[in-house]
């Protein structure tokens, strides 16, 4: 009943703008193509269908139709192609669109991306039953013997920082650099060990290393888990990590971090996101004393997914409570992303960020105002590999004229999930 509907109405419209001799042309290669189809002969019935769709009849019925065709003549990528575009343009065909393109990425063998594909098809299929069921089926039969229980991320980064120092060059101490070529590495596990329910535990350690100004090296090591657990419409977790950082090759922080997170999930292509932080901060090196104390955050971000789009924004406050009112900010950032990730894997990224930082129990107080400017190109490979070479601006508004500045950094790098 739908399928007639959606012809009757790209009859309608087409009548308006076509002349009666084509639209009986038309309508009679759709015809002919719907009689192939039911016979089995799926090569004439795609070629009847093309012809109609370059004549003037448009509509995801003909779409579909030329996409099961190119499925039944074994011309999968053709067939993912065309089911790719029928998601993109008939928003309220994607749910059943991706599905398809799951069986096309099965037949060509490609499991792990039939996987995703279902996995989104069961997603957009909240209001109906029947291609949940089929979804969830799918999944199923993919499901490996072993579902693997962790996952990780390796990414490693090469470039050139000229500021390193965040600092006017000009208040530099003499003999320190504020340029240098900068190399940082950063790695990640987590998963669910058998037994433990919804618990997961995960680390991840951070590296930065700038070969002029070794002062400025750093490192991260972080390790905790999360308890997560996921309501209808609702992802929640809590968390407890312990966190260890070194500044310059010496001990610097110890940090006991708790967080919070509940994530709403709007509808199939947006989601509000709000966490909690809570760190208690101790030093290692008594030449880092002023840092101890404590650390407040609350973040909120807006998500929004159409097709290969994706737009953030997030808000941010932080409170500090520190021995050292050098380094206890009160700070608020607003931050706005953009991507674009087509089907092709090339990609573009953009974002702009705003903070205040108000340094008021110094004896003479500071404030600063921080922008920053991030363009990136990407390329995904196989999935699983990004390459990126990003450019960053950011301009630093002090009236300490000591701390205001401007940073240039460009990098070239690569992600690895697994």
């Amino acid at each position: 009943m739908v399928l007639r509907r959606l012809i009757a109405l790209a009859t309608i419209v087409l009548c308006a703008s076509v002349s009666p001799c084509a639209l009986a042309d038309t309508a009679q290669d759709w015809e002919s193509g719907q009689q192939a189809f039911a016979a089995g002969d799926f090569e004439s019935a795609l070629l009847y269908f093309e012809m109609a769709r370059d004549a003037s009849l448009q509509g995801p019925a003909v779409h579909y139709n030329i996409a099961v065709c190119q499925f039944e003549l074994g011309r999968y990528e053709d067939a993912r192609a065309t089911f790719r575009h029928i998601g993109e343009r008939y928003p309220k065909m994607r749910a059943l669109a991706e599905f398809n393109m799951g069986l096309a990425e099965r037949r060509l063998g490609h499991d792990s991306e039939a996987r995703q594909h279902f996995i989104t098809a069961w997603d957009l299929s909240a209001d109906d039953e029947k291609l949940r069921s089929l979804s969830a089926a799918m999944l199923e039969e993919l499901q490996p013997e072993e579902p693997p229980n962790w996952y990780g991320a390796f990414a490693l980064r090469l470039g050139h920082d000229d500021n390193v120092a965040l600092r006017d060059s000009l208040g530099l101490p003499a003999g320190v650099t504020s340029e240098s070529p900068m190399v940082d590495v950063f790695a990640s596990l987590s998963g669910t060990p058998r037994g433990f329910g919804s618990l997961v535990l995960d680390g991840s350690v951070y590296a930065i290393a700038y070969t002029d100004a070794d002062d400025f090296d750093q490192s991260e090591f972080r390790l905790g888990g999360l308890y997560t657990w996921n309501p209808q419409d609702w992802w929640i977790e809590t968390g407890a990590h312990f966190v260890y950082g070194t500044l310059g090759g010496s001990g610097f922080e110890r940090e006991i971090a708790l967080s919070a997170r509940a994530v709403r999930y709007l509808d199939n292509d947006s989601s509000i996101d709000a966490r909690l932080r809570y760190d208690d901060i101790d030093e290692v090196d008594a030449d880092f004393a002023g840092i101890a104390g404590s650390r407040q955050r609350i973040d909120l971000r807006y998500r929004r997914d159409l097709a290969s789009h994706t737009f953030m924004l997030r808000y941010g406050i932080e409170t500090n409570d520190r021995l050292d009112p050098g380094v206890s900010p009160s700070r608020n950032r607003i931050h706005a992303d953009y991507r674009f990730q087509p089907a092709s894997g090339w990609g573009v990224e953009a974002g702009i960020a705003y903070r205040t930082s108000d340094y008021d129990d110094l004896e003479t107080p500071r404030t600063e105002d921080l922008t920053t400017i991030t363009v990136a190109l990407t390329r995904t490979l196989a999935a699983v590999w990004m390459f990126a070479l990003q450019y960053q601006y950011s301009e630093n508004d002090s009236n300490d004229p000591e701390f205001s500045y401007d940073r240039n950094l460009i990098t070239l790098g690569v992600l690895r999930t697994f």
